[in-house]
């Protein structure tokens, strides 16, 4: 990972934890602006759209204007065989690669390359399941495997705990609190391989005091 992504990435960190703004980012990173600007710019936009719900009011009142342009426009143009086979060869195209990108992404380790693609991709996941909590405690093994994976490494381990500590933060949440026996033991799991291992994550020691092996 190139300066610019891990400068990138902690100011998208910090704009989605409310600990700072587009401005104070870009000051911090002056040398940057040109560079950071117009993505942190779409990051926020895309946001704000994420939590845009139309009214049942105006969905009823595009399906009217929807249902009478078609009464008025019976017959379409007939579109191209051509364009068709185009089309689905362009999309096949782009979902080979996205999908190839993603799995090889799945390998990547905190300071590679394709490390923040595999935690988009992991985003996407957490956003369309049916089970967030789930999803996270299975992120959670993830991110505990790569801190295994980069121990010896102290910038990439640096970087791992904290990947790890914003998990332990999300099972902190109100709705989680009935949820305290599932994540629990999940995370006894967890204190018992870095236990192991000779490791430890203060946050996680908080769950088990009596558990430390010291």
């Amino acid at each position: 990972m190139n300066e610019l992504e891990t400068i990138l990435e902690e100011c998208l960190d910090q704009l989605e934890g409310g600990e700072s703004n587009i401005d104070e980012c870009l000051a911090r990173y002056p040398e940057h602006a040109a560079q950071l600007t117009p993505l942190l710019s779409a990051a926020t936009k895309l946001a704000v759209a994420r939590e845009v719900r139309p009214s049942p009011a105006f969905r009823a009142r595009n399906r009217t204007e929807l249902n009478i342009y078609i009464q008025k426009h019976p017959q379409l143009k007939p579109v191209s065989p051509l364009f068709w086979r185009f089309t689905i060869s362009l999309v096949t195209m782009v979902l080979a690669f996205v999908a190839t990108g993603t799995a090889f992404a799945q390998k990547a380790l905190p300071g590679d390359s394709l490390y923040s693609w595999k935690l988009t991709s992991e985003n996407i996941w957490r956003e369309i399941s049916a089970d967030p909590l789930g999803t996270d405690l299975i992120l959670s093994d993830r991110r505990l495997d790569e801190l295994m994976a980069v121990s010896g490494d102290e910038a990439r381990r640096t970087r791992a705990v904290q990947n790890y500590e914003k998990m332990l933060i999300r099972f902190q949440s109100p709705e989680d609190v009935q949820n305290q026996e599932r994540i629990l033991s999940v995370l006894r799991s967890q204190h018992e391989s870095l236990i192991k291992a000779g490791l430890s994550i203060p946050e996680l020691d908080i769950y088990f005091p009596h558990e430390n092996g010291n």
